[in-house]
């Protein structure tokens, strides 16, 4: 019955065989296991591990029009940082527990031109807009598009439209540093930060007051 970890040539018809069970069942398994009888679903996933079997990923994308690939300009060197490289790394490692990759891009010209090409393309099935500016042009010209996408930074500043994202909370991070300063016996913590209005200087003064 094995055929070693190779899941070269191994068909899924294979794997309703060695189980006793139909194609069905086994395609139940892999994408609706709540459908599946406990013991039938075990014996499944143990034909799979003996025969080997890997689901074709690119037949399955073919078949459901996607790319599982989730699309990330590259930001400028000068805006590159430790907290971005951490968050790169845990997105990527989440697209992946998800069956998903994530493709990085360059977009030296038109960069809404770009990813919408991406988009229709097939490429990619989404985006990660970062570098999220206060009213941010993206973000509703996206919607109006159907682009389906989410943020690394909070959408501040839009009138319209509720948005996905991911942010630093910067009010408890700096909450927590002034909070470390009085404990060591300080009483006068100054604030130096950006002008108010950019979004994140505001979330940041409002920790320290």
């Amino acid at each position: 019955m094995g055929r070693g970890g190779d899941a070269t040539g191994v068909t899924i018809s294979e794997v309703a065989a060695a189980a006793g069970v139909s194609r069905q069942t086994v395609s139940n398994v892999l994408k609706a296991p709540e459908r599946v009888a406990p013991e039938t679903a075990a014996r499944v996933r143990r034909a799979i591990d003996e025969l080997g079997y890997r689901p074709n990923r690119a037949a399955q994308n073919l078949r459901q029009r996607v790319s599982r690939c989730i699309g990330l300009k590259m930001v400028s060197p000068a805006g590159v940082s430790d907290l971005f490289d951490r968050f790169l790394h845990a997105l990527t490692e989440a697209a992946g527990d998800a069956g998903y990759h994530v493709l990085l891009f360059s977009a030296a010209g038109d960069e809404l031109t770009t990813t919408e090409d991406l988009i229709r393309t097939g490429t990619v099935d989404a985006l990660v807009l970062v570098d999220v500016e206060v009213g941010d042009p993206r973000l509703p010209w996206f919607t109006r598009r159907g682009i389906p996408f989410v943020c690394f930074g909070r959408p501040r500043g839009q009138a319209r439209g509720r948005f996905w994202w991911a942010d630093v909370d910067g009010a408890y991070g700096v909450a927590r540093a002034v909070d470390h300063l009085v404990a060591r016996g300080h009483s006068r913590v100054a604030y130096l930060g950006w002008p108010p209005g950019n979004g994140f200087g505001d979330d940041r003064r409002a920790g320290w007051e």
